[in-house]
């Protein structure tokens, strides 16, 4: 299921906001209405992984469906369907297990606008959303806190506008 990493770094990313001033911002709409719930869990567990707005779990799962048109076997998408659950689970049980990077997604409920995707793949590390310690979080934003001036990402759902 190695197209289901991209796809969870895309809806994931896409539903938060996009701080880009030539597009309408989708992701802040997105965020309050729909991924607001999951990011309700400030201290994630295990039950939080899968704690989703219908919305948010529709296009989470639909990467399920992305090698259905290329004639793959049932058995494949009812494994990626497990992979999605426990892959969740993993990413936010509160222990870091070799290869779930669950410090790393801790740090995105912490500080919201980074991490967005899976630890192992690097995406946020290309794409410059990358936090993986305090250092990291101050190159990104310096000394601006989230939901500081100059920083509009709210920490936390109730802070979003």
């Amino acid at each position: 299921t190695h197209w289901r990493i991209p796809h969870f770094w895309m809806i994931h990313r896409g539903m938060h906001p996009w701080k880009i001033s030539w597009l309408p911002d989708v992701g802040r709409f997105l965020y309050k209405h729909v991924h607001a719930l999951h990011h309700k869990s400030y201290n994630p567990t295990a039950w939080s992984g899968t704690n989703m707005h219908p919305v948010e779990a529709t296009a989470y799962y639909s990467a399920c469906l992305i090698a259905v048109p290329f004639g793959c076997h049932p058995t494949i998408v009812l494994g990626c369907i497990f992979d999605c659950a426990v892959g969740a689970w993993l990413g936010h049980d509160g222990f870091q297990w070799p290869g779930s990077g669950d410090y790393f997604h801790q740090l995105h409920h912490m500080h919201f606008d980074c991490n967005y995707g899976a630890m192992h793949v690097p995406i946020d590390k290309w794409l410059g959303t990358y936090i993986g310690d305090k250092a990291d979080l101050k190159k990104v934003w310096g000394d601006k806190a989230c939901g500081a001036e100059g920083n509009d990402a709210p920490v936390h759902p109730e802070k979003a506008e």
